[in-house]
């Protein structure tokens, strides 16, 4: 943390259970940056300037419960395919878009934060799978976006799912 690095580096042990190079100078995350790091929980990213992340950089992590990407220049959500990511902050990018199927590999996803980013609407195909989290108790917030409240965003008001924020919105 807060050692001035542009880059992942390359001699990180790859038993250990956390990593966290937040509050660096990091901009791109290359394809299996992670991959081998077979015991991670917890990978803090936050605070850099990561604008972009390409697929698989966090794929063969299959004991990654938290990911904390809040705090960059993200224009749109990186593929996940964790399953066991529990925590997963997006917060104070520039997120404009939700793909469709952005959260269906995030079966045990508890805390999902999207709050402070461009997002104009979450698209209604996104909800199945964010109502099925949301019932399982996953807190999801989404105050400080722009969004456009127009019948695009009906589902929000006519949906049973529960916003953590909701009066933020």
């Amino acid at each position: 943390q807060r050692a001035g690095m542009t880059e992942i580096p390359g001699d990180i042990p790859l038993i250990v259970t956390q990593i966290d190079l937040a509050f660096n100078y990091i901009t791109t995350i290359g394809p299996n940056a992670f991959s081998n790091f077979t015991e991670l929980t917890d990978l803090h990213l936050h605070e850099n300037s990561i604008s972009i992340i390409h697929d698989q950089a966090f794929d063969g992590l299959p004991k990654l419960k938290e990911l904390r990407l809040y705090a960059n220049k993200l224009v749109e959500i990186p593929e996940l395919r964790t399953a066991s990511l529990e925590h997963l902050f997006l917060g104070s990018n520039k997120i404009q878009v939700i793909p469709t199927a952005a959260f269906n590999a995030l079966s045990k996803l508890k805390t999902l934060n999207l709050y402070n980013n461009v997002l104009e609407e979450i698209p209604s195909l996104t909800i199945p799978t964010l109502e099925a989290l949301l019932n399982r108790r996953m807190s999801l917030h989404i105050s400080n976006n722009p969004f456009n409240c127009n019948c695009r965003m009906l589902w929000m008001h006519n949906s049973s799912t529960i916003i953590s924020d909701y009066t933020s919105i």
